[in-house]
């Protein structure tokens, strides 16, 4: 299978090109980006699959002249609600397979609703394939089928890990774009599942949850797509939230700049900068955070006329970078579509077309430590107990 990474010199992008370039089944990597310097370097530590050019997306017709000549697209650039749909729409056009590591949900939404075209043209279009989204939706899945009825799916992780520390001198606060989208999702209204349909909802709303063989903890809502496509695959749930756990403290520290950016007080980086000089979100300061797994899926309903509730988290999260654990499986998925392990056409989320137990075990080799035992921590108990 020919590849095309766009954004592929990015820190996201070169980890997918050099995960795809190491899979037999790919034939051909090319190195996309509008930096095309940049692409060139990253294409010679590649070896002979690897070509490059410089690529702006933006110019629809080299885009689609491009995509003509490859049988699948991963699209690495962001902001998704700016070229997610776009670079989507020139894969329809050009009859080419397309996957991404899109994490926000209104340009999801606005590419599921290419599921038609992408169909009418052959393609699987496969949005949300990182880490969350992405194995959350998977790990979601092998919750989903622990129980004969799902009443609530939802997907769990830790959040503030890719916060930076605060410098000892305020001036020295660099752009952070990752702590921009988060205070940007924060500030704007949230998509969820509640009550068997979809609602506009505010972030950080607080909740608990108890995981079997942990305990109960405090968890809050954010905005991401596994609410959105989640639904679309189990129709019958009636809740899907994705949560983040994490300290308190930090919590408090971002609904407070969350209200100010809200007030027109602060711009987003002006918000993001005030965020990341917060004193008490870091460390004990901050108050206890659950041992929970770094990402994993809830779920409530019957097992054998049983009311439970289902953890699932896995042994074999790619990584230590943000970049690794996001490109690593979307470079996985894009060797399952290759092997013909991805047969459904259309736009849909990891959970509408991907074996959570062959990604999984195909992500063996890239964890942290060799796994022991099954490769999902699958966990039941009665509910409320």
């Amino acid at each position: 299978m020919r590849i095309v990474v766009v954004g592929g010199a990015g820190d996201m992008g070169q980890v997918a090109c050099r995960t795809a370039v190491e899979d037999p089944e790919i034939s051909s990597v090319l190195v996309a980006d509008r930096d095309g310097e940049r692409a060139a370097a990253l294409a010679a530590t590649l070896g002979p699959k690897a070509t490059s050019m410089a690529l702006d997306i933006t110019e629809t017709d080299q885009l689609v002249a491009t995509l003509r000549a490859a049988d699948l697209v991963l699209n690495t650039v962001g902001p998704f609600y700016l070229f997610g749909p776009p670079v989507l729409e020139a894969a329809i056009t050009a009859g080419c397979h397309y996957a991404d590591i899109a994490d926000d949900w209104e340009p999801t939404l606005d590419m599921l609703a290419l599921d038609g075209a992408a169909k009418k043209a052959g393609i699987i279009a496969l949005i949300g394939m990182g880490a969350s989204p992405g194995l959350s939706n998977l790990l979601a899945a092998a919750a989903h089928r622990e129980l004969d009825v799902t009443t609530k799916l939802h997907t769990v992780w830790r959040g503030g890990s890719g916060v930076p520390k605060a410098p000892a001198n305020p001036d020295d606060v660099k752009p952070a774009a990752a702590v921009d989208h988060w205070i940007h999702n924060l500030a704007e209204p949230i998509r969820i599942w509640r009550d068997g349909a979809a609602q506009k909802a505010d972030a950080l709303e607080e909740l608990e949850i108890d995981v079997p063989g942990v305990g109960p903890g405090q968890v809050w809502t954010c905005g991401h797509p596994e609410p959105v496509t989640l639904p679309l695959a189990f129709p019958e749930i009636e809740e899907s939230l994705n949560l983040m756990f994490s300290r308190p403290g930090l919590i408090e520290a971002a609904r407070a700049v969350r209200d100010r950016v809200r007030a027109g007080e602060l711009s987003v980086p002006e918000g993001s900068k005030e965020f990341i000089l917060a004193p008490g979100r870091r460390g004990p300061d901050a108050g206890p955070v659950p041992d929970f797994p770094g990402v994993f899926a809830y779920a409530e309903g019957t097992k054998d006329d049983e009311t439970v509730r289902v953890t699932v988290s896995t042994t074999v999260l790619p990584g230590r970078t943000m970049g690794e654990a996001t490109c690593i499986p979307l470079a996985v998925a894009a060797g399952m579509i290759a092997r013909g392990e991805v047969t459904a056409r259309g736009a849909m989320g990891p959970e509408g077309c991907i074996d959570p137990d062959i990604m999984f075990s195909r992500l063996v080799p890239y964890a942290d430590a060799p796994p022991e035992g099954a490769l999902l921590d699958v966990r039941i108990a009665p509910l409320g107990q």
